[in-house]
C-alpha cells in the first residue's frame, strides 16, 4: 500500500483533509459529476442522485461549507474550486 507522502510527496494539510473526507461520503461524487454538466435545483439533484433529501441537504451543505458548490436563487452549481476538484477526480477516476 502506498503511503500519503509517496503519492503526494507530502501530507494534505487540515483543509484537504477536510475535502477529502467530505467527498468521500457516499454519493457525494453523484453531486459533484452531476452539478458538473450545469447547475440544477434541488429537485433535479434528487432526482440525478437518487439521494433522499435529508441526506442531499446535509451533502450540499458540507460542498457549500467548504466553497465547492454555490447555491444561486434556485440552483446549486460548481464554484471554481469546485471545477478543478471534479477535473481532478476525473484523472483519479480514469487511473483507477
Amino acid at each position: 500500500m502506498i503511503d500519503v507522502d509517496t503519492l503526494f510527496g507530502r501530507k494534505p494539510d487540515g483543509e484537504s483533509q477536510k475535502i477529502l473526507k467530505v467527498i468521500s461520503r457516499s454519493g457525494m461524487s453523484n453531486i459533484l459529476f452531476s452539478l458538473e454538466k450545469a447547475p440544477l435545483r434541488f429537485s433535479q439533484l434528487m432526482f440525478e442522485t437518487k439521494l433522499n433529501p435529508g441526506i442531499l441537504d446535509r451533502h450540499l451543505k458540507a460542498l457549500m461549507q467548504l466553497n465547492i458548490v454555490e447555491k444561486n436563487s434556485d440552483s446549486y452549481e460548481l464554484t471554481p474550486s469546485g471545477k478543478r476538484l471534479v477535473k481532478i477526480l476525473e484523472q483519479l477516476f480514469s487511473i483507477v
